[in-house]
């Protein structure tokens, strides 16, 4: 039986890992993937901040639909804005907010602030761009609103001006509306049937972007809304009765801790339960790269006979141990890397720029668990698939055929990609604990398990069949390698590797 001399292993584990780590393409490689993630995570929200509001138009038949809708986005929208001029000082308000907040503090209750949104939405209702000299604070209002509705989405992100604007002016000529249309100076226009009480046939939204439905979806939920209250009144349904029919029932989420305790469950709960998804395509990732980046330095170095100058000074099994070891070093030095970046970005980011975080994600910090979990299972994970793709880059002459025999193997990575979700939602459900004694994928299915841990017993059977399954797979891999790495000419197929390495073992 062939043994590792520590000695040659070792020269050769620190060869690899410092012809890797010393050049500036590998911090540069490392860095790229964080910076990616944070672009691809900040790029569209800064683009949605960015892009201008969806223009819209309305052809009303019924007269009343298109107007009872805007008085519902006018007052969802004032009440926004006063919310806002309510929490700040206002100093730092524009005219006339800076005048509301003093108003309402005098009056002192909530119903002051609902009459005077009424009267607001009164005088917005109005055509309040034919105002010459506002004089009321409601018409002063209503003015700053009308005419610079800049200044308006520049106070709140949830008033309706930020994102979906009604294009006035434009008539209702169904030609001069696909005219605009075509000229990209609306994102889409509505048709309203004459009766749509009795019926909703005939409504309609023309559009040339039917990859975005949010401005349909918008309009169709206000217009439900208004036809709902216009058929229960109609029924002559009171209209307190309504709304107490129409109040919906919502469930708090509360979570039971490991102690048995019962705590009110937020966004950053829910964030630290999905995390093990995150990890595992890091995970992924780690495990992926640095074997392909094995089986690309193995193929390299038999193409080009460096592999016989090597084996000129040590054995097979010593290359194979040294370049895995060493390819293993690499690894765990992105990943600790990766997991720096990650901890400084939680950690500094909002110091830098002296903002809080919308979601605490510092939460994530107080579960050690998830990094010692990913730091073995991509041990584990690092080691099998190591030894399967050492063994297979040995048998290729060139990176084509190499991929030919490794398509397999990734295959049976992308398995873990798929089922990532399904066993976040259910954890504890079959497919996880099925797929959790199925060694190829155990690294990534007991890493997706993390956030409700199995029994200790399944942690000690899966590790211990992942060690059985890892020493089994090195062996078969250093018969392989030791056979294939001077091997020249086409790869040998299954059956033919079969008899080979049977031979190989009689002769042992």
């Amino acid at each position: 039986m062939m043994r590792i001399d520590p000695r040659s292993a070792t020269l050769v584990a620190g060869r690899e890992y410092l012809d890797n780590v010393r050049t500036r393409g590998f911090w540069l490689s490392i860095l790229l993937l964080p910076v990616l993630v944070t672009a691809a995570a900040a790029i569209p929200a800064i683009l949605t901040d960015s892009e201008a509001a969806a223009r819209y138009a309305v052809i009303d038949q019924s007269g009343w639909v298109a107007n009872a809708v805007h008085a519902r986005v006018v007052g969802d929208d004032v009440r926004a804005v006063l919310y806002v001029a309510m929490a700040s000082d206002p100093a730092r308000l524009p005219s006339p907010l800076d005048e509301i907040v003093p108003t309402l503090e005098t009056e002192g209750d909530r119903a002051a602030f609902e009459q005077l949104c009424v009267e607001l939405i009164v005088e917005l209702e109005r055509n309040a761009t034919e105002i010459v000299a506002p004089q009321t604070l409601a018409e002063r209002f209503a003015h700053w609103w009308t005419v610079d509705p800049d200044a308006v989405v520049a106070i709140d992100d949830d008033i309706t001006l930020r994102r979906f604007r009604l294009q006035g002016g434009v008539g209702t000529d169904r030609d001069t509306l696909n005219g605009l249309l075509a000229a990209e100076r609306l994102m889409g226009y509505f048709v309203i049937p004459e009766d749509p009480v009795a019926s909703g046939e005939g409504a309609a939204y023309v559009t040339r972007k039917l990859t975005n439905p949010d401005l349909r979806r918008w309009y169709e939920r206000l217009v439900t809304d208004v036809i709902r209250d216009r058929r229960l009144r109609e029924e002559n349904v009171d209209a307190e009765i309504a709304s107490w029919i129409q109040t919906p029932v919502r469930f708090a989420p509360v979570r039971l801790t490991d102690e048995g305790a019962e705590t009110e469950a937020d966004i950053t709960d829910t964030i630290a339960q999905w995390a093990p998804v995150a990890f595992v395509y890091l995970l992924w990732i780690s495990v992926f790269a640095t074997t392909q980046m094995l089986l690309t330095n193995t193929i390299e170095e038999k193409s080009n006979k460096l592999v016989e100058v090597l084996l000129s000074s040590v054995a097979p099994i010593d290359l194979m141990a040294g370049k895995i070891l060493g390819i293993a070093a690499t690894g765990l030095t992105i990943v600790a890397t990766w997991l720096l970046v990650l901890i400084g970005v939680v950690l500094g980011l909002p110091k830098v720029l002296g903002a809080t975080l919308t979601v605490d994600l510092t939460g994530l910090l107080d579960h050690p668990a998830y990094l010692v979990s990913f730091v073995m299972y991509y041990v584990l994970g690092y080691f099998f698939y190591a030894a399967i793709l050492c063994g297979l880059g040995s048998l290729a002459n060139n990176l084509k055929e190499a991929q030919n025999l490794m398509m397999p193997v990734q295959l049976c990575l992308l398995i873990p990609l798929l089922v990532m979700v399904p066993i976040g939602r259910d954890p504890t459900g079959g497919l996880a604990v099925a797929l959790s004694w199925f060694p190829p994928f155990t690294p990534f299915v007991m890493m997706n398990r993390a956030a409700f841990p199995p029994h200790w017993l399944t942690y000690l059977g899966t590790t211990l069949l992942m060690i059985g399954c890892i020493y089994v797979a090195l062996r078969v891999a250093t018969r392989v390698f030791a056979m294939g790495i001077l091997m020249t000419g086409k790869p040998p197929k299954l059956r033919q590797l079969v008899k080979l390495l049977r031979g190989r073992h009689h002769a042992a």
